[in-house]
């Protein structure tokens, strides 16, 4: 097997894998929206098995490419395929360009379930703070006269 032969079938399988990240991201939206733990918890070990696997396919571009005495990272799979015949390279640059497709839309949704996650953490912690008898808004002066957010009352679940 030829190293554009072997390039092209890792660059597929990091494609593969990453459409896989994608649509557990995408199920992991819809469990973090609809609160659901237990999905919420397999999404998280399916997202780190493909996740290991993309690592494994990276490295394995790497030592291709290295193999070939080219650098590792974007440049040297650069310089790879402008080495490569006109069809040769066609094919590697539209199996790349699917990738960073794939991971630029990974990394969005990433980001959006990093929000939901944000978002729920904060209403935990609004919640937490009113059953233990402290505001989360700034609505008094500290002894400095400063704005303080730590007014401290009778803890709700101490008056239950």
């Amino acid at each position: 097997m030829t190293a554009f032969q072997q390039l092209l079938t890792v660059l597929r399988a990091e494609q593969y894998s990453a459409q896989q990240l994608l649509a557990i991201l995408t199920k992991e939206r819809n469990s973090l929206i609809g609160s659901d733990s237990d999905k919420i918890v397999q999404m998280a070990t399916s997202k780190q098995t493909v996740l290991s696997e993309l690592e494994q396919l990276a490295r394995q571009r790497e030592t291709i490419l290295q193999m070939e005495s080219f650098s590792t990272g974007k440049d040297g799979l650069e310089a790879f395929i402008a080495n490569q015949s006109p069809n040769n390279a066609q094919q590697l640059n539209e199996v790349v360009d699917g990738l960073r497709a794939t991971a630029t839309h990974c990394r969005d949704n990433n980001q959006i379930n990093g929000g939901i996650v944000n978002v729920n953490r904060q209403y935990l912690h609004k919640a937490l703070s009113l059953l233990r008898g402290r505001d989360t808004e700034v609505t008094a002066y500290g002894p400095g006269g400063e704005y303080t957010n730590q007014v401290v009352r009778q803890p709700l679940i101490g008056r239950v």
